[in-house]
C-alpha cells in the first residue's frame, strides 16, 4: 500500500439553499485561519497553486523513521488546505488544469515537479493536500467534464450528499465560547503531531476482513459513477481512522474502534453518494428526474396535477408520466390507487425512498 497520509478530499453536495452546506465549510475555514494553518484562496491558477506548495515545502517538516537506521528524521512537507463554499469559485479560472493538479496530487508523492514554458519550475516535496468543497448536483453535471465524473477526480472525494436538513432552526443559538476554545486548543495540538501510525490489537484483522468483501460490495453498488470510489475506499478508511484517533488521543495507533467507525461512516456516505451525481447523465430527462425525485423526497406525496403544476416550465404531461414510470420501475414511487392512471384527477404519487435507503 505504501505511505498513507491522513489527508482527505471531501465534497458536500446538496441542492442550493435548503441544506445549508456552506455553513460547515465556512466554519472549517475560520478555524484553520485562527490556527494560522495554510489555507488556499479561491480561484487559483495551477501555476500559483504549485508555487504556493513549493514555498510550503521549504517551510514545513514532519518526522519519519529512517528505514536504514531506525532513527527519527525530519523531512520537508507541503501541507495545504483547499476550502471553498463553492466549488465553482475554486475552479473559476481554469477548471481543467486545477482538476488535473488536484487529481495527481491526491496520491502520495515523495516529490512532485511542475515546469512551465516560461514561468520557471516548482519543486514540491511530500505534498499533503486537504480539500473541503461544497457544490450542487446541477453544477457538477453542467461544469465538470464527463471524464471527471466517476473517474479520477470525483473518485478521490468522499461525497457527502443529502437533500434534507438535520435541524430546522430559524434563529440558531450562539455556540459555547468555552467549547470553541477547547476545540481550538485540541486542534492546535493535533496540528503539531507528527509520527507514524501502527495497527492496534485486532485492528488490521478487522480491516482485512472488510477489505476482502469489497468485491461483493462493488457489485451491489449499481451506479457506475460511484463504483470507482470503492477502489480507493480502503485507503480512505485508513485516513479517516487516523483522523478519528487523534481526535481523542495523542498516540499513533489505529485501534479497532477507529477503523470500525471509519468504515461505518464511509459505508453510510456511499449509500447516498449517487444523489451527488443525480443531474449527470446522457439521458435527456436526467435533470428533470433528479428535480422531481427531490420534490417527492421532500413532500412525500403529491397529486399528479400539483406535480405537473410545479414542473410545467421544464416538462409536459407525457414527459412527466414517462419520468414517473421510470421511478416506479426503480421502486422509488408508487401510485396511491394502482387502478387509476398517473394523470387521474384523484391520483396521488407516494414517495417510497431511494433504493439504497
Amino acid at each position: 500500500m505504501g505511505k498513507v497520509y491522513p489527508s482527505l478530499y471531501v465534497m458536500i453536495v446538496a441542492p442550493p439553499g435548503w441544506c445549508r452546506k456552506s455553513v460547515p465549510v465556512g466554519f472549517a475555514k475560520d478555524i484553520l485561519k485562527e490556527l494560522q494553518l495554510p489555507v488556499y484562496v479561491d480561484s487559483p491558477t495551477k501555476r500559483a497553486f504549485t508555487k504556493k506548495l513549493d514555498a510550503l515545502s521549504r517551510q514545513h517538516h514532519y518526522k519519519i523513521t529512517d528505514p536504514d537506521t531506525g532513527l527519527m528524521i525530519s523531512q520537508p512537507q507541503a501541507p495545504l488546505s483547499c476550502i471553498s463554499k463553492e466549488l465553482s469559485s475554486f475552479l473559476a479560472i481554469n477548471p481543467k488544469e486545477m482538476i488535473e493538479a488536484l487529481t495527481d496530487l491526491y496520491d502520495e508523492h515523495d516529490t512532485w515537479d511542475y515546469e512551465t514554458s516560461g514561468a520557471g519550475e516548482d519543486h514540491i516535496t511530500a505534498p499533503y493536500i486537504n480539500c473541503l468543497f461544497a457544490t450542487t448536483p446541477k453544477w457538477m453535471a453542467s461544469n465538470l467534464p464527463p471524464e471527471a465524473i466517476g473517474g479520477g477526480f470525483t473518485s478521490r472525494f468522499v461525497m457527502v450528499a443529502g437533500t434534507e436538513r438535520y435541524k430546522i432552526l430559524s434563529d440558531p443559538p450562539p455556540g459555547s465560547p468555552a467549547l470553541y476554545r477547547d476545540l481550538i486548543h485540541d486542534l492546535n495540538i493535533i496540528s503539531m503531531m507528527t509520527g507514524e501510525f501502527k495497527w492496534g490489537e485486532g485492528a488490521y484483522r478487522f480491516f482485512d476482513q472488510w477489505y476482502q468483501g469489497l468485491g461483493q460490495a462493488a457489485k451491489e453498488i449499481m451506479d457506475e459513477r460511484v463504483q470507482p470510489f470503492l477502489s480507493r475506499i480502503h485507503t480512505i478508511a485508513i485516513k479517516t481512522a487516523m483522523c478519528l484517533h487523534v481526535a481523542y488521543a495523542d498516540t499513533f495507533i489505529i485501534e479497532i474502534d477507529d477503523i470500525e467507525r471509519a468504515i461505518r461512516m464511509l459505508t453510510d456516505v456511499t449509500k447516498k453518494a449517487s444523489s451527488a451525481f443525480s443531474s449527470h447523465g446522457r439521458s435527456r430527462s436526467a435533470v428533470d428526474t433528479d428535480r422531481i425525485m427531490a420534490q417527492l423526497g421532500q413532500l412525500k406525496k403529491l397529486s399528479f396535477s400539483d406535480l405537473l403544476r410545479i414542473n410545467y416550465r421544464n416538462t409536459n404531461k407525457l414527459e412527466l408520466i414517462e419520468i414517473l414510470e421510470s421511478l416506479e420501475a426503480m421502486g422509488n414511487v408508487q401510485r396511491e390507487d394502482a387502478a387509476l392512471p398517473w394523470y387521474a384527477k384523484k391520483q396521488v404519487i407516494l414517495w417510497k425512498g431511494l433504493r439504497e435507503d
